[in-house]
């Protein structure tokens, strides 16, 4: 073989060894990646069975109380609080101020069916039971007397019913799952009921704005939801227990608002979760009246200054903020257990931080795309939905076997000071220029700072109480 035939015939060999070498190279990537497929697929899997898992754990009591909160938010939250003002202003023809005292109204009266719940949860002539139908009977009376009203005094009237409702409702509601749950499942246990509540109020905006639209009269609306309390007042008598343990006293009762009262722990959380339902209201009663009449729902080319409909507003907030929190709330309560309640509660109230932050935003612009607001609102239907079932979970924890109504009702004081605040405010900034209105949610976005800084504090308390418990 000449010299030129052995370079051809290497040349050659090293071509095919090339080949080779790349065939044998792409069918080990081809068989890295369907093996990566495969343990993507297997742990994606094994996590949905881990959550399946937890939920079955779950008592049967904790899934009846989930849908009654379903229907009691539908009619609450999703027909009375987000619709109501709007009616009143627009259709009726009441300041937002006014409007906005009418609301905080119902948190004098929350503050009273707080305390009142405490007692009746505890008690046992009433019980858990007998005070989830009494705040459901109120609140089926408030949604009659808003078919009637269409001046200040009824809607104050019926936002009064609305607060005594909310009081007594939420002290058992809560009570009731701290029952029949265990410590390392209660998370769990509150974050399939917000999933419950999440859908109500969706189904309750959604649903709202079609019957408004289909209907002449607009206070018809509210005759539909005393409907909805009527169905969830049947599902108490039915299938709801009592879970009231026989061992609470009377005098225990008693003097368990003082045991509370003397509990830092408690006093520093209802300081601080005061600002978190202060959040949320602004959310559910403000900022729905102020991207309807201040931000157009389109996009960037649209003419500045058209506003948007309460029918698109409606459904932006039920997909992005209410829809989005419900299928992430179970995967976010299981992925954040391990965290304790401290961490999720601070990187909640720092995603409320950015939300508000964003809000602000959209005041310097001239027209704001639809993205951005699907995603602020995104985001804070996220910090919602860690901040609910880590708070109740906290209560759980500090609170005494025997005084879980006393704690719950102690604490929902600050519902009652959230949503007094929040309306009030708020109705008195969207009364203001535009520029007052915009620039409001900067002191809001602020305000977070604060609630960062009593977390840490309420934090190293509990650490404390706990090592004064240990010796």
């Amino acid at each position: 073989m000449t010299l030129l035939g052995k370079e051809n015939f290497t040349n050659r060999t090293r071509e095919q060894s090339g080949e080779l070498a790349t065939i044998i190279h792409r069918k080990d990537r081809t068989e890295a990646t369907v093996t990566t497929k495969a343990a993507k697929g297997i742990d994606r899997f094994s996590l949905m069975m881990s959550w399946l898992s937890l939920l079955a754990r779950l008592n049967r009591q904790v899934w009846l109380q989930a849908v009654g909160r379903g229907l009691y938010q539908a009619g609450g939250v999703g027909i009375i609080q987000f619709h109501a003002p709007i009616i009143f202003v627009n259709y009726f023809g009441l300041s937002a101020t006014a409007v906005g005292v009418g609301v905080g109204s119902s948190s004098l009266a929350g503050a009273v069916g707080n305390v009142l719940g405490g007692i009746l949860t505890d008690s046992q002539r009433f019980g858990r039971k007998g005070t989830l139908l009494l705040g459901t009977g109120l609140a089926a009376l408030s949604c009659v007397v808003l078919t009637f009203a269409h001046d200040l005094l009824l809607f104050i009237v019926a936002n009064l019913l609305v607060g005594l409702s909310l009081g007594l409702y939420w002290t058992a509601a809560d009570t009731a799952i701290m029952d029949v749950t265990t410590p390392e499942d209660r998370h769990n246990g509150f974050a399939v009921s917000v999933v419950a509540e999440s859908l109500g109020v969706g189904a309750g905006i959604l649903g709202g704005e079609v019957l408004l639209n289909r209907m002449g009269n607009v206070s018809m609306l509210f005759a539909i939801g005393s409907l909805i309390f009527l169905v969830f007042l049947g599902l108490i008598l039915t299938a709801i227990v009592e879970t009231r343990q026989n061992h609470v006293q009377s005098d225990e009762t008693t003097s368990g608002w003082l045991i509370a009262l003397k509990d830092r722990r408690l006093l520093i959380f209802i300081a601080v979760n005061s600002l978190f339902v202060t959040y949320l209201a602004l959310v559910n009663e403000t900022m729905p009246l102020y991207f309807t009449n201040f931000l157009s729902l389109h996009d960037s080319d649209t003419t500045a200054g058209i506003s948007a409909s309460p029918v698109n507003i409606a459904s932006l907030f039920t997909l992005c903020y209410v829809g989005l929190g419900a299928i992430l709330q179970v995967p976010i309560a299981s992925a954040l257990g391990s965290w304790g309640w401290a961490r999720p509660l601070m990187l909640s109230m720092g995603l409320w931080g950015l939300g508000f932050l964003l809000v602000w935003g959209m005041g310097g612009l001239a027209s704001v795309p639809l993205p951005y607001k699907m995603g602020t609102l995104g985001l804070l239907g996220i910090a919602t939905v860690i901040y609910r079932p880590f708070a109740s979970t906290f209560l759980a924890e500090i609170a005494p076997e025997t005084l879980r109504g006393v704690y719950t009702a102690m604490s929902y004081q600050c519902w009652a000071i959230g949503y007094f605040i929040g309306p009030l405010l708020g109705g008195w900034a969207l009364d203001q220029s535009p520029t007052v209105a915009h620039n409001a949610w900067i002191i809001v976005a602020l305000s977070t700072i604060c609630g960062l800084i009593m977390l840490w504090m309420l934090a190293r308390q509990n650490v404390s109480k706990q090592g004064e418990s240990a010796c």
